[in-house]
């Protein structure tokens, strides 16, 4: 009897493990979802300021060209003071050279933004590729103990039988 009552133990025990084990995977999934949901937010989050330096950049370029027209207008409209037309030169030179500041301002910020999201992405797949690894290897020691559990089960049930056989008989 006392063999039985060890061998129903040793059922539920494995039976437990694999309980844990599966809460313990459905805790872990939803970690999984909520850090992936930060993630997205995150990402969401560069995209916006992305969006708004161009924004910016395209704004002061605006402005930029703007000015250049208005200078070049009245270049050609014939203001030539004394020096003035020199003083023009330099001021579009200058506005030139800002613009093109403004061009690589802009192409170094969005590389940032990209590498940024690149590493941050690269990031989290590998925790949760890690994750899943850990989590299919617990799986099969799950898997594993499920076939043993059953052995066990049908030991007891044969041990039962055999235990009950003689009752059984003595009473017919």
């Amino acid at each position: 009897m006392d063999t039985f009552i060890d061998k129903l133990a040793q059922k539920r025990n494995a039976q437990e493990m694999i309980r844990a084990n599966t809460a313990a995977e459905a805790v872990k999934m939803e970690q999984m979802k909520k850090q992936l949901e930060a993630y997205d937010e995150l990402l969401q989050e560069i995209r916006r300021v992305n969006l708004k330096t161009a924004e910016n950049v395209v704004q002061a370029q605006e402005v930029l060209k703007e000015c250049m027209d208005r200078l070049e207008a009245l270049q050609t409209a014939g203001t030539e003071a004394t020096g003035g037309g020199q003083a023009l030169e330099e001021i579009q030179k200058l506005l030139q050279e800002q613009f093109q500041q403004s061009n690589d301002f802009l192409h170094r910020e969005n590389v940032k933004v990209y590498r940024n999201v690149q590493a941050a992405m690269t990031e989290a797949l590998n925790k949760q590729t890690e994750e899943l690894k850990d989590s299919q290897a617990q799986n099969r020691v799950s898997r594993a103990l499920l076939p043993i559990s059953i052995l066990i089960l049908v030991g007891v049930a044969a041990n039962l039988i055999i235990s009950l056989l003689p009752a059984i008989t003595a009473l017919f």
